[in-house]
């Protein structure tokens, strides 16, 4: 499966990149809202994890995106503030959001919620 996965603490980007491409995945990590959307316009992705609270931009605006690209791609919203996710249910669905992971998480879930979708 092709993943994007988006967050912009570098160190849970690239622990998180890296579990999955353990697991047999090809992984593409980004650190910011700009180079994945980017990314997004370069190639099609089976799953992106994005983090809901980035500095220049919000996750909901990376899938926005993504959305005029691809429609068939799942996505993971990853969040340390479930407080704002459970304001923003009627978004998430306009969005096609597949789940909600919330700081912090289990690479047992983080497997599970892949597995899901592969």
């Amino acid at each position: 499966m092709k993943i994007l996965v988006l967050d912009d603490d570098h160190v849970l980007t690239m622990i998180l990149a890296d579990h999955l491409a353990d697991r047999g995945h090809q992984v593409l990590p980004a650190y910011n809202g700009k180079l994945a959307m980017r990314f997004c316009e370069e190639e099609p992705f089976d799953l992106v994890i994005v983090d809901f609270v980035l500095a220049e931009m919000t996750g909901f605006e990376i899938l926005e995106h993504l959305r005029q690209k691809n429609k068939k791609a799942h996505a993971i919203i990853i969040t340390g503030f479930p407080e704002l996710i459970r304001d923003e249910s009627q978004r998430l669905q306009e969005l096609d959001v597949d789940a909600v992971l919330e700081k912090p998480f289990s690479f047992e879930k983080v497997d599970e919620l892949v597995e899901k979708y592969n």
